[in-house]
């Protein structure tokens, strides 16, 4: 991890190849060479949040200066996955989006196609809930796409209460604490979508919670390929290798707990 730092060391943050980062550190990839060091690893992990960052920014500043909203494949995230497996079939009236971001492109994606929903979004960056606002109303969509700025782990019942589906980002943390917490406070009928990206384990919480109002990204996938028959095309640098799914639970602390399951 140490070498793989210093190739990134002396690129400006806003330059970083998010792809390549994610190409270089993936576990069932490149990354499985890699040799653990725990100040490399909390340094390479900013260097995800960061390309990341940019990335969800440029995508709203170039929207707001007229381009054309960024593609899925630009953004390296699915939005068709998500739609058939939880929106669709949903049929949701007021979601919460945490996790949200500047640009959230999945939201787009399902404003576009359901008349009707409405989605509240929070993320803890002001400047990210800014830029959000400014696209809802760029849109067209400000009477149903409401950003706000919070932690989700200080939402307060009632306000819980009031979604009949939750959706997370992958870059969200601490993800199972504050899915386990909407599983506690949630409408009997409520739904939760999590993301994850199992390649990345470390930068990206895995979902280790399991309830049957939950609906992992890898659980996700695994439907589509069972009534498709094909794999969900991932972003690149996030491909995975089928059977090795359990390498996720391999890399936890020593210490740490199995997986939550909440009945």
């Amino acid at each position: 991890m140490k070498e793989l730092l210093q190739k990134y060391a002396h690129c400006p943050s806003h330059q970083i190849d998010y792809t390549g980062l994610l190409v270089d550190t993936n576990i069932f990839g490149l990354g499985r060479a890699l040799v653990r060091n725990e100040v490399a690893l909390e340094k390479l992990a900013t260097l995800v949040s960061e390309a990341e960052a940019h990335l969800d920014l440029d995508a709203a500043m170039r929207a707001l200066n007229g381009e054309t909203l960024s593609s899925p494949e630009d953004m390296k995230v699915g939005c068709e996955l998500e739609w058939w497996a939880f929106f669709e079939p949903g049929r949701f009236s007021r979601v919460l989006y945490i996790g949200s971001g500047a640009c959230p492109l999945i939201a787009f994606y399902v404003l576009a196609r359901d008349p009707k929903i409405i989605i509240d979004g929070i993320d803890i960056t002001p400047q990210a809930t800014v830029l959000c606002s400014r696209l809802a109303e760029h849109f067209n969509y400000q009477d149903r796409l409401h950003p706000f700025t919070g932690d989700a782990l200080n939402l307060k019942p009632e306000q819980i209460c009031e979604y009949d589906a939750f959706f997370i980002s992958s870059a969200v943390r601490p993800k199972n604490e504050i899915i386990e917490r909407l599983l506690a406070k949630k409408q009997r009928s409520a739904k939760i979508y999590a993301r994850e990206d199992e390649a990345h384990p470390d930068f990206y919480e895995p979902v280790l919670t399991h309830h049957q109002d939950l609906l992992n990204a890898k659980n996700a996938r695994a439907r589509w390929s069972a009534e498709k028959g094909t794999q969900y095309p991932v972003p690149p640098g996030c491909e995975t290798i089928a059977g090795h799914h359990n390498s996720i639970r391999s890399r936890q602390k020593p210490g740490k707990s199995n997986p939550t399951l909440i009945v």
